[in-house]
């Protein structure tokens, strides 16, 4: 009696507390379904106990958790141990319920799992704490965690550590050691020697480790732990916070490499870099500056950067450098400066403004050194002047050359200008016999050639100093006009000896007559074509508009006829302007040759002429140059010309032949012909005077045979091969 009062005792006791414990108190049989369930059930999930008696289980959990919890039971039944874990249940109302639950099984007197308990406590509340701390955790990329002192076991570990560690909260908490893969090698020797050493001792650490799990990316984290001691001073656990520092470290790294850079860029610049505070004074500078200024690196601090520079540049200076830092933009300037017992070197200088949190706060210089290539652009603009000057004196000089007559005022000339121009102690023409120039050698002369008469002539110059590329040539140039100018001197004024002397013996020289036929033919030449070009195109063009204009309007009888007259009186005088045009330069002469340009002249004249023309041509030995084809054809013309205007002949016969040794032109008309004893001006009349100072320039021989009412003859002798004495001149005008 008194064992079951004991037990009716025990059993109230259980009633009592499961009836009044907040933890809901479930009894599930091996087919998950409730056989009892505490009467805190109901006001944790909202149903009835009578609801939830005899249904699955399962049925009230999240669906998302259904099958994990489902498998916790089965691992209950079948490994007969106790599991712990965290699910959430649908309240009856539709909200979300986080639960804890512990899980036990009940055995029979033969060992067997028949029932499983589950004591179920609501962590909605705590829940909501911790994902309150996770969201504040993942705003500020942290992770809280608190662990056994060997590291082995999580108690605590927050979702946030996976952003950091990339690894699972879960495998974390389950697997601990896990964590140590993901941490940079170096990092976690030092974690697990150094570090652990530190915590054994019960002293917090403050460390930054590396994580190293995602590839070719690192994580920075600080490790905050403390350690947390019992009552007796014995470490419980550790707790700690991981804070994500990938950003901040990264922009330190950043800053870091910005700044080795910058002092690399700083220090290895080839261009002196320094760097002055607000008021002018220097702060730092680099090596390349102490070079150009020849100034120490412990003699800059707090020394004026203005008074480096040269005191004319001062102005220019300041101003720039007062821009800069009103402005707060890049300027720069070109200054001199001054070096101490080594004269002034020229410089460009580019001011950049500091900032320091978006104030000024001084300024930075860049210096390179311009002296080199100032002076090269100084050289330069010296050099163009002198060659400018140069060529304005060649100009000048070719220019008086013209009007230089005798052989001893273009050497005079050309001693003022050298004189004038070149850099020299002295100048003069000197005249050195054959065979003597290698005693010409001398450093501080130099002796020019101008001409090779019996004796050379030389420029000689007594150099002050070396004449330099632009001289030289401008010498070779004058002296190369002087050496072309003195031989042709030297032929006029034998020339004009000679001329001199003929006149005194009352001679005209064969190749002065030569001369003056071919300056007659040039300008016979020149007339023609001008004549061709100019008159024959104009009447051509203003026939064709006159004939354009008759024939595209309708005029009275009387102005039609008028107009007529006038076209006719165009092609008259258009037809009369190529005649002339042939008879001053006979077309194709030259090319054709003599005979048949004889042949095209009589075909021509037969057609205005009342006379006959015979005309007959041996083929010739010897072809004719240029002289006898213009002199032969000219008194052929005359010829004509004399037979038309006087013989009043019926008959012309003309006969050309000749050898190797000279050509024979034989002429003879049936006309009245002349007394020649008694008729003195008949060869001008005639242009006898003129045939006959042809053949005579030709060095030939001319006969002229007539009587009144006998006719006129004439034979002319001209050798193949004409003395060439003193063609040159003749030369001068071809």
């Amino acid at each position: 009696m008194k064992n079951n009062q004991n037990l009716l005792s025990k059993e109230e006791r259980y009633k009592i507390i499961a009836e009044n414990t907040s933890d809901v108190i479930v009894l599930v049989d091996n087919d998950a379904i409730v056989r009892y369930v505490s009467p805190s059930f109901q006001s944790t999930s909202g149903y009835t106990i009578e609801e939830y008696e005899g249904m699955d289980a399962f049925d009230l959990i999240h669906p998302e958790d259904r099958d994990r919890v489902r498998l916790s039971h089965i691992q209950v039944v079948q490994t007969q141990t106790s599991v712990a874990l965290e699910y959430r249940i649908i309240h009856a109302k539709g909200s979300t319920i986080y639960v804890e639950t512990k899980v036990k099984p009940v055995f029979d007197d033969n060992g067997n799992v028949i029932y499983v308990v589950a004591v179920v406590r609501d962590i909605t509340e705590r829940k909501k704490t911790e994902q309150l701390l996770e969201s504040i955790l993942n705003s500020i990329n942290a992770a809280v965690m608190s662990t056994n002192t060997d590291f082995h076991h999580y108690t605590f570990c927050s979702e946030s550590i996976e952003q950091i560690s990339g690894i699972p909260r879960e495998e974390i908490m389950y697997n601990p050691i896990r964590i140590h893969d993901h941490i940079h090698p170096h990092d976690n020797e030092r974690l697990m020697g150094e570090i652990k050493e530190k915590l054994d001792r019960g002293l917090p650490i403050n460390e930054v480790v590396r994580f190293i799990h995602m590839e070719n990316q690192t994580k920075w984290a600080r490790m905050i732990i403390h350690p947390y001691k019992d009552k007796m001073g014995a470490i419980e656990r550790l707790d700690g916070i991981i804070l994500d520092i990938t950003e901040k470290k990264q922009s330190e790294l950043a800053l870091e490499e910005s700044e080795q850079r910058y002092k690399s860029l700083f220090e290895n610049n080839l261009d002196g870099v320094f760097s002055i505070d607000l008021k002018g004074n220097f702060v730092n500078a680099n090596q390349t500056f102490e070079k150009i200024t020849g100034i120490q690196m412990d003699q800059l601090p707090d020394r004026c950067f203005i008074g480096l520079i040269y005191d004319e540049d001062h102005m220019p200076v300041y101003q720039i450098l007062s821009e800069v830092m009103q402005l707060k933009e890049p300027r720069d300037v070109e200054c001199r400066i001054t070096r101490s017992g080594q004269g002034e070197k020229i410089v460009n200088i580019t001011f950049v403004p500091i900032f320091l949190l978006g104030e000024l706060n001084g300024v930075h210089g860049i210096v390179k050194d311009i002296t080199k290539r100032k002076r090269e652009e100084l050289e330069l603009i010296k050099s163009e002047e002198r060659y400018k000057s140069l060529q304005q004196s060649i100009n000048r000089f070719s220019n008086d050359l013209a009007n230089v007559m005798k052989v001893t005022e273009l050497e005079k000339r050309l001693i003022e200008e050298v004189k004038e121009i070149l850099p020299i102690k002295s100048v003069s023409i000197e005249e050195i016999p054959r065979g003597q120039e290698l005693t010409l050698q001398n450093k501080n002369e130099k002796w020019i050639k101008i001409a090779d008469k019996e004796k050379q002539v030389f420029l000689k110059l007594a150099i002050e100093q070396t004449l330099v590329k632009m001289e030289e040539e401008w010498l070779d140039t004058a002296v190369h006009y002087v050496s072309i100018l003195y031989d042709n001197l030297h032929f006029i004024e034998d020339l004009m000896k000679r001329l001199e002397d003929m006149v005194k013996n009352n001679e005209t020289p064969k190749w002065m007559l030569r001369l003056l036929f071919r300056l007659s033919e040039k300008e016979r030449a020149s007339l023609s074509s001008d004549l061709h070009d100019s008159v024959l195109q104009d009447l051509i063009i203003w026939y064709r508009k006159l004939e354009s204009l008759r024939s595209s309007t309708i005029f009275n009888k009387e102005t039609k006829d008028e107009l007529i007259q006038i076209e006719e009186g165009l092609l008259d005088a258009i037809h009369q302007i190529r005649i002339t045009c042939n008879e001053l330069r006979p077309p194709f002469l030259l090319k054709l040759g003599l005979v048949d340009s004889l042949k095209s002249l009589f075909s021509y004249a037969r057609m205005f002429t009342n006379y006959e023309i015979e005309f007959s041509a041996l083929e010739l030995e010897n072809p004719l140059n240029e002289d006898q084809i213009l002199a032969m054809y000219r008194i052929v013309q005359e010829l004509l010309n004399n037979a038309t205007k006087h013989s009043k002949a019926s008959k012309v016969k003309m006969v050309l032949s000749g050898n190797q040794e000279q050509i024979h032109y034989s002429y003879k008309d049936n006309g009245i012909g002349v007394d020649l004893s008694s008729f003195e001006g008949a060869f001008k009349h005639m242009g006898l005077a003129g045939i006959t100072n042809r053949v005579l320039s030709l060095d030939g021989k001319i006969d002229i045979t007539s009587a009144p009412n006998e006719g006129f003859q004439v034979d002319i002798y001209i050798p193949t091969t004409i003395q060439q004495k003193g063609d040159y001149y003749g030369n001068i005008i071809g």
